[in-house]
């Protein structure tokens, strides 16, 4: 039995990355079309399309600003160069991440179910 490690592909963590903002994005498209519509069957409630739009607007900026980062992380692995995470996308990801976390307050604190 080898006491050596496996090799990890360093390659599919970006693919990884860039599928996770997408699924992330649909996620959020989806959620936002659903409130739009309303669910009446389930919950009782008719659509919310102010609530839903701003769903729909979240998920939309996620998709735009995270795939793009993510494939270009992606073309630097695959040229054999690691990336580094700069300031300036961290402030943004982290800036995306407040903003989600925002407007759920808000959606909850004055748009109650």
């Amino acid at each position: 039995m080898s006491d050596a490690l496996p090799e990890r592909d360093a390659g599919l963590a970006a693919e990884r990355t860039e599928l996770a903002w997408g699924r992330s994005a649909v996620a959020l498209l989806a959620c936002g079309a659903a409130v739009i519509k309303g669910l009446p069957k389930v919950t009782g409630n008719i659509g919310r399309p102010v609530v839903g739009a701003i769903v729909l607007l979240l998920g939309a900026l996620i998709w735009a600003s995270g795939v793009p980062y993510a494939r270009a992380r992606a073309r630097a692995t695959r040229l054999g160069r690691r990336p580094t995470i700069r300031s300036r996308e961290l402030a943004l990801i982290a800036a995306g991440t407040a903003t989600v976390g925002v407007a759920a307050l808000v959606i909850g604190a004055f748009f109650p179910g």
